[in-house]
């Protein structure tokens, strides 16, 4: 992983999202958002949809998003540590 990549991913979409945060809470109401590169990627009306929209991008985002259009995303990094070490 890309440290600085990650990082400016993840400052480019948050700074995306608090653009689009009403448009998102208005036009995707009870759908799950992807975001990555600074954009809405697409929605889902499940996690596991919206999900396969980011596994699908080529190249692979170092930071993105999935979140309920209606939540607050989390920014914060956030490591599983059962993939850590696989």
């Amino acid at each position: 992983m890309n440290e600085t990549k990650l990082d400016e991913e993840l400052a480019l979409n948050r700074r995306a999202y608090e653009k689009l945060r009403d448009q998102i809470r208005n036009d995707y109401d009870h759908q799950y958002v992807a975001l990555a590169f600074g954009r809405i990627v697409g929605s889902a009306p499940t996690f596991d949809e919206a999900s396969a929209l980011i596994e699908n991008l080529d190249p692979k985002p170092q930071h993105f998003l999935v979140f309920q259009a209606d939540d607050e995303p989390m920014f914060d990094e956030f490591f599983d540590p059962y993939t850590e070490f696989q």
